[in-house]
Order: structure tokens, then C-alpha cells, then sequence
């Protein structure tokens, strides 16, 4: 009943200043309404067949030709006057469903449906609900003019579809709390950095020896007489009876004088074959939007000047270092940027004593699906060096000097490869499973070790 007197009030009041501005204009001889700075009087919309307000509100709208009769379905959700007679003011009066007849003067009559719903911020209540969908823990509330959204332990995701709402609804008031704790899912990267060693040693050519020998000679004498051998004279004689041949006297020594040597030459052809081997095989474990990092190395201290003209030291990490930052969908595909480098002190390079390092580094960001293995990087490494033996000078003679010389070649050349295998794991997850139990037989063998010898200690 009240509210319905506050719609006749409305009325009055709406047709009393409309009377009130059509005497101003009758008066002052324009036939019309005068409105200041002699602007046109806006336009109403023109009404639709399905029309929309929010309990509480009053909206004119505006119908072709002039209106003779008006009938309203229900009273009690929507009040109708006309103002004028091309105009129509509706006010909504509770939530729910209603039409509006309208006969009009030619005789022509129109339908419209109208639907009241319970206010503004209950319209931006219910989408936001929609929107965000069955979230744990979130509630929506329409309180006067404004959404209230509060719960506790809103995830990120969460957060941001609020956050996106509050631009389209400035009404919105986000009163839920961050989750402290951010449980989100594990990533555990499989990461293999290998090294291929492609060496090429060639040995081609013919290669003489680099020494000869040289002159000999020799004395060979009895030291003292015996019974069983002696040294037979060098004379023509036939053999008799041993015991006639043996002289009782020691012979002169007997010598000899001379060269008697070789060179020698060897026809190389010598190919080896490359080898590989693992540098780094770590098993790097982060939270979906966290950062893990492995290194395998040192540090080198390296004197920095400063501006007053102290010193100070600073330390640069060398060795197989891994970063990792992987993030993972609700379709368990995973995103990550990952940086992998390979460092090496090189003392060749230095300035006043501070050693240069060769670096290896590879950053890139992929996606990934889980338990899929992908190839991230080849970076090569070359190094060259070439030796020739020859004799010399017949190793100089054009053409004929390849017979007495020898050409090496040797080419290290090394790549890098990584490999990585993300894998998103949980405390039952067959991977954490594995790990558990290695855990378990490393501490197994090491309790059987100890044991013993604690036991041989206390005897």
C-alpha cells in the first residue's frame, strides 16, 4: 500500500510539472516549452516489445502514434501512466513478470512485456555469479547499491575474474582474502645436459723415423781359462777332437768395427670416433608459477675497484647452471621459461690477473604437454690444430716431399644438448613414489653400514 501511494505521488507530482512548464510556454507565446538557451526537449526512447527496468525505477518511453486507452497485466510489479499523449512513464514496483495493452487512436493496439527485477546491483549480483561459476568459498551478495564478494582463500585464477569484474561493475566490492598458501601444482623438469664429443683426428702421410743408428764396435776376450769352452781361432782348420781344438793358452781378444743400421717409415691413416657423456642429469621441483635454479660448479673471486679507489670483492659463478619457471593449465600443459648455461674458467684470457670464462648459454620458453620430452638447444664448441713432421730437406721437394712428410689434424668439436621432460607430480604421483623409495634404500644401506661398526665401538 505504501509503495502504491508513492507511485500515485509520483504520478502527480511528473503530471503537475509537465501542466506547470505548458503554462510557462502558453505565456510567454511560444506555444510550447521554453527551456534555457533555447535547446529542443530530448526525445524518449521509443518503446520495445520486451522492456526491462529494476524495482524502484521509472523510465519514459516513447510510442508511435497517440494513445487512447492503457491496461497493465499486474498492478502490484508495474505501475503505468501516460504523459502526454505519445508517452508513456512505467515504474517497477516489485520483481517479477507483467504486460502492458496499449490501444492506440488510429485503432491499432500493441503488446508489451515488461519484467522487473529486484534492483540494480541484484542484475550485477546475479552475472557476477554466473560468471565466476560454483567457486569454494566465494559468495556474492547484493547489499543496497553495491556486490559484495567475500571468502577466504580465493586463488589466483579467482582473483583475476574479480578483478576484470571490477571494471565492468564498478559497484563491485571484493572482500575476499588471498590464499596464503597457494596450492598449486607441482612441476617436477627432468633436465639431461649432454655433451657430444665429435673429435677428428686425421693422420695422413708417410712418417720416417726422426733417428738412425749409429757407428758400432765391439772387444770380446776370455777373462780367464776353463775346461768347457773357448774362443775358436779364425782359421780355416777342420775340426778335430774338441779336446785338440782347445788351445792351452788364452787367445788375443778379438774385435770388430763397423755400421750396421736401418731407417724405417710407417704409412699413417688414423680415424677416431666421437663419444658422449652425461654433464648434469638434476631433477628440478617448482610450484606452477615458481622459480627453481640448480648449479654445479664454483665461484671465482675477481677484485672490483671502486670509485674512491678501494676494493672489493665479487664472485662469479662458473660451471652447468639451470632456472626454470614453469606454469601449468588446468589441462596439464605446462609453460616454462628455462635458461641453460655451461661455464668454463679460461685462463688464456685475462686482464690483470682476472681469468675470462667461455660461456655456453641457452634461454628460451616453451609448452609442453606433461610427461613429453622436447630438444632445447645444439650449441657447438670448435677447436683446430694441424702438426707437420718431414725430413729435412726432402720433406720440402714439391710433389715428391708428400713421401717424406707427415700431416696431423686435430678438430675437438663438442655440442651441447639439452633435454627436458616436465612432469607434474603429487605425494602419490608414481615419480614422488620412486623417489620415496630410493630414499628408503639409501638410508637402509647406510644404517647397515653404520651399525656394525657402532656395535664393533661399544665391544
Amino acid at each position: 500500500m505504501a509503495q502504491g501511494r508513492q507511485v500515485d505521488q509520483f504520478k502527480q507530482t511528473v503530471e503537475s510539472q509537465i501542466q506547470e512548464l505548458g503554462n510557462s510556454g502558453s505565456s510567454s507565446g511560444g506555444g510550447g516549452v521554453a527551456l534555457a538557451g533555447d535547446k529542443k526537449p530530448s526525445v524518449a526512447p521509443l518503446i520495445h516489445p520486451s522492456q526491462s527496468i529494476y524495482a524502484g525505477e521509472a523510465v519514459v518511453r516513447r510510442v508511435p502514434g497517440a494513445l487512447r486507452r492503457i491496461a497493465v497485466g499486474d498492478g502490484e510489479v508495474l505501475s503505468v501512466f501516460s504523459v502526454g499523449k505519445s508517452e508513456l512513464v512505467m515504474i517497477g514496483t516489485k520483481p517479477g513478470d507483467t504486460n502492458v495493452h496499449l490501444w492506440m487512436s488510429d485503432g491499432s493496439q500493441r503488446d508489451v512485456n515488461v519484467t522487473v527485477s529486484g534492483s540494480k546491483s541484484e542484475g550485477a549480483a546475479d552475472t557476477v555469479r554466473e560468471l565466476l561459476g560454483n567457486t569454494p568459498g566465494v559468495t556474492v551478495r547484493a547489499i543496497g547499491a553495491n556486490v559484495v564478494i567475500s571468502g577466504n582463500d580465493i586463488d589466483a585464477a579467482t582473483t583475476a575474474k574479480i578483478q576484470a569484474l571490477q571494471k565492468i561493475y564498478p559497484q563491485v566490492l571484493n572482500f575476499a582474502g588471498a590464499d596464503p598458501v597457494g596450492m598449486r601444482p607441482m612441476v617436477q623438469m627432468d633436465v639431461s645436459i649432454m655433451e657430444f664429443n665429435k673429435n677428428a683426428v686425421e693422420d695422413l702421410g708417410i712418417r720416417w723415423d726422426s733417428t738412425i743408428d749409429g757407428p758400432i764396435g765391439g772387444l770380446i776376450r776370455d777373462v780367464t781359462t776353463n775346461n768347457y769352452f773357448r774362443v775358436l781361432p779364425q782359421d780355416n782348420q777342420t775340426f778335430q777332437d774338441i779336446k785338440d781344438r782347445l788351445p792351452t793358452k788364452l787367445p788375443g781378444p778379438q774385435g770388430y768395427f763397423g755400421i750396421a743400421t736401418t731407417i724405417a717409415s710407417k704409412i699413417n691413416l688414423l680415424m677416431s670416433r666421437g663419444k658422449a657423456w652425461v654433464l648434469a642429469q638434476p631433477k628440478l621441483s617448482a610450484k606452477s608459477g615458481s622459480n627453481a635454479t640448480f648449479l654445479v660448479g664454483g665461484e671465482v673471486p675477481i677484485v672490483v675497484p671502486s670509485v674512491l679507489g678501494q676494493t672489493q670483492i665479487e664472485y662469479k659463478e662458473y660451471g652447468i647452471r639451470l632456472n626454470i619457471n614453469p606454469t601449468v593449465n588446468s589441462s596439464n600443459q605446462v609453460n616454462t621459461s628455462i635458461m641453460a648455461e655451461v661455464s668454463r674458467i679460461d685462463p688464456s684470457v685475462s686482464v690483470q690477473g682476472v681469468p675470462g670464462f667461455l660461456t655456453r648459454r641457452v634461454e628460451t620458453e616453451l609448452n609442453v604437454n606433461a610427461g613429453q620430452t622436447i630438444v632445447i638447444s645444439g650449441l657447438l664448441d670448435r677447436e683446430a690444430s694441424k702438426a707437420v713432421d718431414k725430413m729435412p730437406l726432402l720433406g720440402d721437394i714439391p710433389i715428391l716431399g708428400k713421401l717424406f712428410r707427415s700431416d696431423g689434424f686435430r678438430g675437438n668439436k663438442t655440442e651441447l644438448v639439452v633435454f627436458v621432460t616436465p612432469r607434474i607430480v603429487g605425494p602419490t604421483s608414481p615419480e614422488n613414489l620412486q623417489d620415496l623409495r630410493r630414499g628408503d634404500a639409501i638410508e637402509k644401506a647406510l644404517q647397515d653400514d653404520i651399525n656394525p661398526r657402532q656395535d664393533k665401538l661399544i665391544k
